[in-house]
């Protein structure tokens, strides 16, 4: 088990195949004696090219992966394309993982978790199941180490479903990792102690946990138990990460050379293997160490790690990071807002055609004076036609907003659902416990898990309000407005349809980005009117602003950051609400035309040009008014004036 998990934890992983003995024998002095000579008598056979020479290239790339990772890389290239030239799939998907897990080692987790995706949609359409679940382990590892703890715990409760391959004491390790790295560890411990406690690697996890509860004993007592174990499965990672732990406890107490012995352990690690979050890391340690005795040195490591630290996070891969972690979200809302514009597209087309045909056939009226009655019945049938498209067009309008603001509540309630399903498979593992406990008669202890339960049941009922409330919202938006005014807190309408709009926006278009920022008037209150009209004026005026911005980007590029704002005020009797953008601005030329119907200035079949026609409508009928105040390449502002009353 402690082998399994070791690797498991680790995301063992790598790249290509050997074909020349005397590379293989190379490769064997990485490793230890057994495991080398295993896997090397049976690449040095001259008729083992099947299966099982790309399964040895494979255990010889995750055997070096945290030794020499470089050699990792090469070793699972080779095997990879040997399992593609006999049609091998799950000796591809293995092979292709060992390849993530190296560029995961050295700090890549961008192109990492690209990799990993690939492995886990394979291991899905070819039903392999060992192949999944290993894919599970490297994106909850992956997405854990970049910090996207949410997709960590979401790959990682998929893993417990299917936890019969490995057990559940590796995957709750699994979790208590997740929760160290997001600084919680009560629930960290929760799962460690629960988890494969004879692995190194839980050992350096729970000494890290020990740590930031500030047990400090106990937390030295677990790194150095992980020591002798992380050397024997090669783990050099780890084995580096529970150096800076011992490190990091040593600075606390202020013993320097100690500290120091420690951190430069785990920087000679680091950098031999190109761990270059480790690099970092340690390379702190040292530069605030060395400051007490060599500031040269001080000065030295502290370059290192900033140079560490610039390979690691990079402009490209933070974008590359952005546009990866929505490629698998909301695919059935977009495709749903797709279908709208198109048909949107079409309707302005067939409108267009039906106009051009209205006007033609007024000409042929006006000049056709004898046949004055029948023209007329002709004009008033076209008209009420023209009605009836606009109409259509109308509701077309609002349930293009209303599939934004699914894309953005899909994105807003998946994080409840998450919490709700974590807790229930946590509380169903408790109440197993409770009976084992109640079975052997130990009373307090079933007591003290019922307890546990009861708490876990509290959590799951919160975060289950939290979505319910969502939903709500969104039933509210969708329903057809009453007509009836009812006091509305303003402030937190606008915050509302802010976050939905710019997660409905994302779920679009996987590029976009934009910083948006808040200013409300708590005194504000609440105020008498239609939630629902005005919740589409604010909606259609935030998703404006960030067109206009988005579009400026595209034109200038990385140097502007784009920027939308909404803010409130109550002034005189009224509520202001105001929205910004640092766009390119209205035209003078075209501000008088923005409030007509069917005036816009996007490309055929992004915007029928009723929004602002219909927000003007909706704010008037509120007996309030709204404005524009725009420069040219510097943006513009939509001012919405609300009576209180």
């Amino acid at each position: 088990m402690r082998c399994y998990a070791t690797i498991l934890f680790c995301l063992i992983i790598g790249k290509s195949v050997i074909s020349q003995p005397s590379v293989v024998d190379s490769f064997s002095q990485l490793i230890s004696p057994r495991v080398a000579d295993s896997f090397r008598q049976v690449l040095l056979q001259p008729g083992i090219t099947g299966p099982e020479r790309v399964i040895a290239l494979k255990e010889l790339s995750y055997n070096i992966l945290f030794s020499k990772p470089d050699s990792a890389m090469l070793l699972a290239q080779q095997g990879k394309t040997i399992a593609r030239e006999i049609n091998y799939p799950q000796g591809e998907i293995l092979c292709q993982a060992s390849i993530g897990s190296v560029w995961w080692i050295i700090g890549d987790y961008t192109r990492a978790n690209e990799i990993f995706l690939q492995c886990f949609k394979s291991a899905e359409s070819t039903k392999d199941t060992l192949s999944l679940v290993w894919s599970l382990a490297w994106l909850t590892s992956g997405y854990r180490d970049e910090g996207n703890f949410q997709e960590a715990i979401k790959y990682c409760l998929k893993g417990m479903a299917v936890q019969k391959i490995w057990g559940a004491r590796v995957w709750n390790t699994i979790m208590g990792s997740i929760y160290q790295a997001m600084n919680k560890p009560d629930s960290a411990l929760f799962y460690l102690l629960r988890g494969d406690v004879d692995g190194g690697y839980t050992q350096v996890i729970t000494g890290h946990t020990y740590a930031a509860l500030g047990n400090d004993l106990l937390a030295s007592e677990h790194y150095r138990k992980s020591i002798p174990l992380l050397f024997t499965d090669n783990n050099f990672k780890d084995l580096a990460y529970a150096y800076i732990g011992l490190a990091r406890l040593h600075e606390k107490e202020n013993k320097i050379d100690s500290g120091i012995y420690y951190a430069e352990k785990g920087f000679m690690i680091a950098q031999n293997a190109s761990f270059k979050k480790w690099v970092y890391e340690t390379g702190l340690i040292l530069s605030r160490l060395y400051e007490k005795k060599d500031a040269s040195l001080a000065l030295h490591y502290h370059k290192l790690a900033m140079a560490a630290k610039d390979s690691m996070f990079n402009l490209q891969n933070i974008t590359q990071s952005l546009s990866l972690r929505f490629n698998e979200q909301l695919s059935q809302q977009q495709a749903q807002t797709e279908k709208i514009a198109y048909q949107n597209k079409i309707r302005i087309y067939v409108l267009s055609a039906f106009l051009g045909f209205l006007l033609i056939l007024a000409i042929i009226l006006v000049r056709s004076n004898r046949h004055k009655q029948k023209s007329k019945a002709t004009i008033e049938k076209a008209y009420s036609e023209l009605k009836a498209t606009q109409a259509q067009l109308i509701q077309s309008e609002k349930m293009a907003s209303l599939g934004e603001l699914t894309a953005g509540i899909a994105h807003e309630i998946q994080n409840p659902l998450n919490f709700v399903n974590n807790f229930s498979d946590v509380s169903n593992e408790l109440l197993n416990e409770m009976k084992e406990e109640l079975a052997k008669g130990n009373i307090e202890d079933a007591i003290a898990i019922a307890e546990d339960v009861k708490q876990n049941l509290e959590k799951i009922n919160h975060h289950g309000k939290r979505a319910d409330g969502i939903v709500k919202g969104m039933l509210q938006h969708s329903r057809t407005s009453s007509g009836k005014k009812e006091p509305t807190d303003i402030n937190a309408l606008c915050d509302e349809y802010l976050r939905l709009a710019y997660h409905g926006l994302r779920a679009k278009d996987k590029s976009f980005n934009a910083k948006f920022e808040t200013d409300f008037d708590n005194s504000v209150g609440k105020i008498n009117i239609i939630p629902q009209d005005i919740g589409r004026v604010i909606l259609n005026l935030i998703n404006n602003g960030f067109y206009a911005v988005m579009e400026k980007k595209n034109q200038t590029g990385d140097n502007y950051e784009p920027i939308v704002s909404v803010s409130t005020r109550k002034l005189n009797g009224e509520v202001e609400i105001r929205v910004r953008d640092n766009g390119n601005g209205v035209p003078q030329k075209i501000l008088d035309k923005i409030f007509q119907p069917f005036f816009t200035t996007k490309p055929a079949g992004q915007g029928t040009g009723l929004g602002l026609s219909l927000s003007y409508d909706i704010v008037k009928a509120h007996g309030g008014e709204i404005k524009i105040d725009t420069k040219e390449n510097e943006g513009s502002e939509f001012i919405v004036q609300l009576p209180i009353t």
